[in-house]
């Protein structure tokens, strides 16, 4: 098992995305815009700071905790891709097709904002899932 942790607000790939005049999507690499390559970066150095194992084979399991500093998170299906495209960046996996399952979760922290990250092999661990009722 693997835990990252990478301080600062969660940054949304969809809020980074522009269009050109035909409606194709790209991502520039400078201007205000340029920040999801910066938050991309960020998250491949943290985790090359705290992981010095070999690369990861296989499918991963991957929890990601998001902790944002208030209730104005947006959508919280756009953060794992920026977020896995970090990992991926980071070189510990060759691809980021192996990261499935993931599971989000989503916390606030006012004094603390940041993303935590679990990685497990899936040959070596399994998930159990359940949803209970509320007693």
């Amino acid at each position: 098992m693997i835990k990252i942790s990478v301080p600062g607000k969660p940054i949304s790939k969809s809020n980074f995305k522009l269009k050109n005049v035909h409606g194709q999507v790209w991502m520039p690499r400078q201007g205000k815009h340029s920040k999801y390559i910066a938050y991309e970066n960020k998250i491949a150095g943290f985790i090359n700071q705290q992981y010095d194992g070999p690369p990861l084979k296989g499918n991963i399991i991957t929890i990601i905790n998001l902790y944002f500093p208030d209730k104005r998170m947006g959508d919280l299906h756009n953060y794992p891709k920026s977020i896995c495209d970090g990992i991926e960046k980071s070189g510990i996996i060759k691809n980021d097709k192996q990261l499935k399952p993931v599971l989000l979760f989503d916390y606030i922290d006012k004094e603390n904002p940041r993303i935590e990250i679990e990685l497990y092999e899936a040959s070596k661990y399994k998930v159990n899932y359940s949803v209970d009722p509320i007693k």
